[in-house]
């Protein structure tokens, strides 16, 4: 497989912007206007394990090009659409850098699992006020379907 080829592998996979339908369809109640900034946050979770399975299964003078080409794809695609909210690409990906940070910190630091990535994920969202805290176990379950973190390693192992 190119580097070309895995980007839009790892771009397939990845699951579409989350919609109000989804939510509801996991029981969460939002108000439309945040659908944005929920999708924002479920699209830096996706990148956080797809890019930690790049860095992780990727010989290192093919990781920038795959990077290059999803983040291409991503923004051509979902960004320039405005399902992810107001700002630009290159704002996100500073956002994204940060996130990307916290979410190693606590994998690697202090050993938390996908599962309690999901549930900070949740917490965030919560705290944004994005979501009800009654809809937190709800965004948890939907966090952990949205965000197959195994399923990028396995693909990249291909």
């Amino acid at each position: 497989m190119t580097p070309a080829e895995a980007a839009a592998t790892l771009f397939q996979t990845m699951p579409r912007p989350i919609t109000i339908s989804h939510l509801k369809e996991y029981g969460i109640e939002a108000a439309e206007t945040h659908i944005p900034e929920i999708a924002r946050e479920i699209l830096s979770l996706n990148l956080y394990w797809v890019l930690a399975a790049v860095d992780a299964q990727i010989p290192t003078k093919y990781r920038a090009v795959i990077k290059e080409a999803l983040f291409d794809a991503i923004c051509n695609e979902w960004w320039d659409s405005g399902r992810f909210g107001s700002g630009s690409w290159s704002e996100y990906q500073r956002e994204l850098a940060v996130r990307r940070e916290h979410y190693a910190h606590l994998v690697d630091c202090e050993g938390i699992s996908h599962s309690g990535i999901c549930a900070e994920v949740a917490g965030m969202i919560e705290d944004q006020g994005l979501i009800s805290s009654d809809d937190r176990s709800k965004m948890l379950v939907l966090l952990i379907d949205f965000a197959p973190a195994s399923e990028y390693g396995r693909l990249l192992e291909e």
